[in-house]
């Protein structure tokens, strides 16, 4: 993997975030933006972020002026989210979540399973979530039917975390079908589901949801997962190195 420095300045103006402390940030990280701060010393990236969406979003409520009404594809859409028979109709609020990511990732032999809440981060400091819901089960109708028109919703309050399950739309057509989207807390990085001209499908991919190669960011290669249209999941539900950590 290359492993190219910036110095703090450099950082600072590709990332576009709040702070940084970093003098040796990998190169692929640069494409952060929409963050609070991001560091990195000799075994970690850390990334703050207060998870709110660049794009708007019917779920920040009408009085805000990121509120843009639902107007994608699913005529079932609901901001009304239930949970186990709860009904709430969250708003979006500011987190404080920090993700702690191994800078120099490896293949971890245990691929531990991912757990419920965030397993990564959009690079647009949006939390990343698995294919599961709140339950343990696979997302159903009632979990697609509260995505909005950037594939995105809130968890219930009191935490109100904004997150990602599937292919983040806004990323995706701001920055093309093939673009990075982001790192999962394994450090392994996250890219969408058109690759080399071709649409992927899951059958393209390991148990993971990713294989290895060169990439834009990683010339020498390195293993990625991708979103794909067939099991549009952000990856297989184990990672394939060791995560990180995420606190909030």
């Amino acid at each position: 993997m290359r492993n190219e420095l910036f110095t703090l300045a450099s950082v600072m103006s590709l990332v576009g975030c709040g702070s940084s402390t970093s003098t040796d940030m990998p190169t692929a990280y640069a494409a952060f933006y929409n963050v609070k701060s991001i560091s990195s010393d000799s075994t970690t990236v850390t990334i703050n972020t207060a998870d709110l969406p660049d794009h708007k979003s019917p779920f920040y409520g009408k009085a805000s002026a990121s509120y843009e009404a639902y107007n994608g594809t699913n005529p079932n859409f609901s901001t009304s989210i239930n949970l186990m028979g709860m009904i709430s109709d969250p708003t979006l609020a500011a987190q404080d979540i920090t993700f702690r990511i191994p800078k120099n990732p490896t293949v971890d032999a245990a691929h531990a399973a991912t757990t419920g809440g965030a397993i990564g981060i959009a690079i647009n400091g949006v939390v990343i979530f698995n294919q599961y819901n709140g339950v343990g089960a696979l997302l159903n109708t009632l979990e697609f039917n509260n995505l909005d028109q950037y594939n995105g919703h809130p968890t219930p309050a009191p935490s109100l975390q904004y997150h990602y399950h599937t292919e983040p739309l806004f990323l995706t057509k701001k920055f093309g079908s093939s673009a990075l989207l982001g790192f999962l807390l394994d450090g392994f990085p996250l890219y969408g589901p058109v690759e080399n001209g071709t649409r992927l499908l899951s059958a393209s991919l390991d148990k993971y949801h990713g294989h290895e190669h060169a990439t834009a960011e990683y010339p020498n290669g390195i293993y990625h997962y991708h979103v794909t249209d067939d099991a549009p999941w952000i990856n297989g539900g184990s990672y394939y190195g060791k995560p990180g950590t995420v606190t909030r």
